[in-house]
């Protein structure tokens, strides 16, 4: 089983850091996955029933992607409440509205490799 939030965001435009906190899912060994595309805002019908998206994707010519997924929290520190740092792009002349989808998986890598 796995958790999904969506979180759209306004007016993006070239390489925008990123962070989404997610205390209690997120932690520095989680696995998540992000995925970013071009949307329209209104002009859809809401659905009756959550969660309510109103928005709808566009398949446009812009090139939208989420790079350099970096899970975090610092046990050490009480100010990092767990969450997920990417880089968002939009290459495109413009500023344009994005839905980004993260999705954390519940279970935990069955093995790291490279910690001594």
């Amino acid at each position: 089983m796995s958790q999904t939030i969506r979180w759209l965001v306004r007016r993006v435009h070239g390489r925008v850091p990123c962070n989404f906190n997610w205390p209690g899912v997120i932690t520095n060994r989680s696995t998540v996955h992000i995925t970013a595309g071009e949307v329209g805002v209104g002009g859809t019908l809401r659905m009756p029933t959550p969660p309510y998206q109103d928005f709808y994707y566009v398949l446009g010519d812009a090139d939208v992607w989420v790079s350099n997924i970096s899970p975090h929290l610092n046990t050490f520190r009480s100010d990092d409440p767990g969450g997920v740092r990417f880089i968002l792009h939009v290459n495109w002349d413009s500023p344009l509205d994005v839905a980004i989808t993260i999705t954390v998986e519940d279970a935990l890598p069955l093995e790291i490799q490279g910690y001594r």
